[in-house]
């Protein structure tokens, strides 16, 4: 029997599995593509309506807002445009002394966010609502561990807040060991030349 005839016979005997294979095979292409095509239409909407939020916000709306990042808390809670309205909201409801629910949408950003940037934003203006409210042990408990640059700068500024001029240098010098803008550098430098 030449090669041929052998690929003709397993294709005689084969031909079902090929074409349902194919079939298969078709039907995850298609249903991947509009997988993708409806999570960046859903994304393209989100941002849409983020922009007509901000938009609004700018314009002395904060109710838009407000409602985008409730929303989206719920249907998108990781979604980068529910951190960013959060942000927002966070300010607009510090602003209107209702502190509990700015650290609500902080906290929200803190918990669901895979972005570590946005996520040590967030930290830090915890940390300055808290301090503001006179929390400053708590603040200090949330940078505690922190890595960044800013936090620690913060937490230097906490310490001195308590009169803990010690903790406040160290924290200030450790500061210094990372690549900051001359502005930031002199105004650490100053901060230390103030408490010496």
């Amino acid at each position: 029997m030449s090669d041929e005839d052998r690929l003709l016979g397993w294709l005689e005997e084969n031909y079902k599995s090929l074409i349902f294979g194919l079939i298969i095979g078709l039907s995850m292409l298609f249903a991947y593509k509009a997988y993708i095509s409806d999570k960046n239409m859903s994304q393209l909407t989100l941002s849409r309506e983020y922009d007509v939020a901000v938009t609004a916000y700018k314009n002395g709306d904060n109710d838009l807002m407000l409602k985008y990042s409730e929303k989206n808390i719920v249907s998108h809670p990781s979604n980068i445009y529910t951190n960013l309205s959060n942000f927002y909201s966070a300010k607009i409801m510090y602003e209107l002394g209702n502190y509990d629910d700015a650290y609500t949408f902080l906290d929200h950003i803190i918990e669901e966010s895979d972005d570590n940037e946005i996520k040590d934003l967030a930290i830090y203006r915890k940390s300055k609502i808290l301090i503001d409210e006179g929390k400053v042990d708590e603040a200090l408990s949330i940078l505690s561990d922190s890595e960044n640059y800013q936090h620690i700068e913060l937490k230097g500024d906490i310490f001195v807040l308590k009169g803990d001029y010690v903790n406040a240098l160290q924290n200030y010098k450790d500061v210094l060991t990372f690549t900051i803008t001359p502005n930031e550098r002199k105004n650490i430098i100053s901060k230390i030349n103030l408490i010496k």
